[in-house]
């Protein structure tokens, strides 16, 4: 139509001057390499196709379209569903805003069109029109026919979809989901964002059982880590053993069960000791120790270091936090507990389909319905969108007014489009793509410039995530309940240790040896103490832990110590006690040695080693008198043994069985 027209009044464009040509699109698409394409001028279901290059023309025509008009300037009609604060509202010529239908409850202000749309949404499409350049000529913004609201009473939204498919506009603008329901009807622009319908929960009240505060000790680490600490504890606790010349009491030539009590006793105050040094986030320091002791206890202090470092950095904060009673937190926890969830009419399908187990009920007035579904009881949860209305006022103030909370339990997810005509789809989708990927225009965009430019109060705390934060203080103090594991565990050592004590006591009334005294190891030369060799005549005894006197062997026992002290002297008598024996309790009265080091009331003069000295003349009287005479010897040493200075105890018992030995021979 452009080049039609009287030539000395009309400027006639370029391209009416070149020639072209209509062509067969399917023999050109295989064979030929010239650009053809199809004719608007015809009906859109035409398949008449043309091309310059073909006639060796210039395509002027295509290059005279301007490149960047893709809608082609027109003006667009779009209706706005209903309310929601602050995505869309009407403003009033005294300035009051219209946010909900508590405002407007006949509707008088929604079908005014001289009262303008505005919000959130409104402003983002007024951002793209501003974009393009006059290709969107303008918007106009008008409600939703009453007819379509007839034929969906339970959705504006879909309503306002039945009137793009009727033609009654040009799109629709606000947070439209797209379902298959409303796709069938018409098409949609591009996603502007996805949203979430998640599950929404009666808000949970705080823990305070004795559990829960127990497992806040333990959740600094993963029970795996917690695995890991104790598995290189016993490793190293064992393989201290092993390095130790104290393992040599296990392989004495001992009867297999008291090879086994030793063993065991060794690993377990192994084990114990390192745990005290896990505990007290240090080694001990043994410059006496083997080097491969030495070696194992640097990679376990260096384990210690970061573990306990790392413990200790976390465990205020979660000794602090408060835990949530929480029912059912989850979609699967809902569905597994057949407990009724309110869903919205639109998502109907999408869910059931996602759900096929769940027990739905649907609300046929909204999000409205919904809410008063659950104050009637006709479900426990909801499952709402949040784009739909964690902003809107409304909604909020009913989360608030029914104590509910938004988890992060996703129901189903949905993307969100306008709804529009299919000849506008690809244009609008353009400059929309164009908006956010380019200058940043998006719908996150302007609802922060809302927020930025009004003062939005939160009524409650509507996030399930945020409730535990709300009370995390980095000040918080540390209160006893916090501290209940290791009162436990302390309370738990006091009573297994008193009824170590008592066991030990009972066994020292019996006479007998207790391996559970003040010594916490098993060397080797003190666990022997306990066995006493005497010698009745040309026969041995032995007078073993359960001081039961057994044959042995007829040789002389001279022990090692002993040699070494004869070296020195060769007269051995009672004057040389105090010079050998010059330690911590070696002149403490033998009735006053406690059985755990304690005093008792004096009852005599005579310290032990002196007691033994003079109780080393054998009398003729027999075995028998030996036996109880060496069963008292045994019972003063081992007391002493108890009171921890073993080196010395051992030179003075070496003396002591040499000066024994020289007195019988006399």
């Amino acid at each position: 139509p452009n080049c039609q027209g009287d030539l000395s009044t009309t400027t006639i464009p370029p391209y009416c001057f070149q020639s072209w040509c209509y062509v067969n699109a399917n023999t050109c698409k295989k064979n030929s390499d010239e650009k053809i394409q199809k004719t608007e001028y015809f009906s859109p279901s035409n398949d008449i196709f043309y091309s310059y290059s073909t006639c060796n023309s210039t395509d002027y025509f295509s290059q005279g379209i301007d490149s960047k008009s893709v809608v082609g300037g027109l003006s667009v009609m779009a209706s706005i569903p209903d309310y929601q604060f602050p995505m869309m509202r009407k403003e009033l010529p005294d300035g009051t805003f219209i946010y909900d239908g508590k405002d407007d409850s006949d509707n008088t202000y929604y079908f005014d069109d001289t009262i303008p749309f505005g919000g959130v949404y409104v402003d983002y499409m007024n951002s793209i029109v501003q974009l393009s350049n006059r290709d969107i000529q303008n918007m106009t913004y008008t409600h939703t026919s009453r007819a379509s609201m007839k034929q969906y009473p339970s959705s504006s939204f879909t309503a306002a979809v039945q009137d793009v498919e009727n033609g009654l506009v040009d799109m629709a603008v606000g947070p439209f989901w797209i379902t298959g329901q409303r796709l069938k009807m018409t098409t949609f622009t591009v996603p502007l964002l996805y949203d979430k319908t998640v599950l929404v929960i009666p808000k949970p009240g705080q823990k305070s059982n004795l559990a829960y505060e127990t497992k806040k000790v333990l959740e600094p680490f993963t029970y795996g880590l917690w695995g890991v600490v104790i598995a290189v504890t016993v490793a190293a606790a064992l393989l201290s053993v092993w390095f130790s010349d104290r393992e040599m009491v296990a392989k004495s030539k001992r009867a297999w069960k008291k090879r086994r009590a030793a063993y065991f006793r060794l690993i377990l105050d192994a084990i114990l000791e390192k745990g005290m040094f896990f505990f007290s986030a240090g080694i001990e320091q043994d410059t006496g120790a083997s080097l491969p002791h030495k070696v194992l206890m640097f990679g376990f202090g260096f384990f210690i270091l970061i573990s306990v470092s790392a413990y200790v950095a976390n465990l205020a904060a979660f000794l602090t936090r408060s835990g949530l009673e929480i029912s059912y937190g989850t979609m699967r926890e809902v569905i597994d507990g057949n407990i009724p969830i309110c869903c919205h009419s639109a998502l109907e399908e999408e869910i059931r389909q996602k759900w096929p187990n769940g027990k739905w009920v649907v609300s046929n007035d909204g999000f409205d319905g919904m809410f008063e579904a659950y104050a009637r009881g006709d479900c426990k949860v909801l499952a709402v969108g949040r784009e739909d209305t964690i902003m809107d006022r409304n909604i909020l103030g009913k989360v608030c007014e029914h104590g509910l909370v938004y988890t992060d339990s996703v129901v189903t997810e949905n993307p969100i489009a306008f709804p529009i005509r299919p000849q506008l789809a690809s244009g609008f989708s353009y400059w929309m793509y164009l908006g956010e990927k380019t200058y940043g225009i998006n719908l996150e965009s302007a609802k922060q410039a809302f927020i930025e430019g009004n003062e939005i109060t939160k009524q409650c705390e509507v996030e399930l995530s945020n409730l535990n934060m709300e009370e995390v203080d980095d000040f918080a103090q540390v209160s006893p309940s916090n501290m209940i594991l290791p009162i436990m565990a302390f309370v738990a050592c006091v009573f297994t240790a008193v009824v170590l004590q008592l066991i030990h006591e009972s066994k020292k009334k019996k006479g007998r040896t207790s391996t559970m005294g003040r010594q916490s190891t098993l060397d080797i030369d003190a666990y022997e103490l306990s066995r006493l060799t005497v010698k009745d005549g040309d026969e041995k005894r032995d007078v073993d832990e359960d001081n039961s006197a057994k044959p042995r062997s007829k040789s002389i026992m001279v022990m090692p110590r002993a040699k070494s002290i004869m070296q020195r002297r060769q007269t051995l008598d009672n004057s040389d006690v105090d010079r050998i024996c010059d330690f911590p309790g070696a002149n403490i009265p033998g009735d006053e040695f406690n059985k755990n080091g304690a005093l008792n009331s004096s009852q005599g003069t005579k310290s032990v080693f002196r007691g033994l000295i003079e109780d080393t003349d054998v009398t003729n009287g027999g075995a028998d008198e030996a036996v109880e005479e060496d069963n008292d010897i045994s019972h003063r040493i081992e007391e002493l043994v108890e009171s921890g200075v073993i080196e010395e105890v051992l030179d003075c018992f070496d003396f002591f069985q040499e000066m024994k030995k020289l007195k019988k021979e006399q």
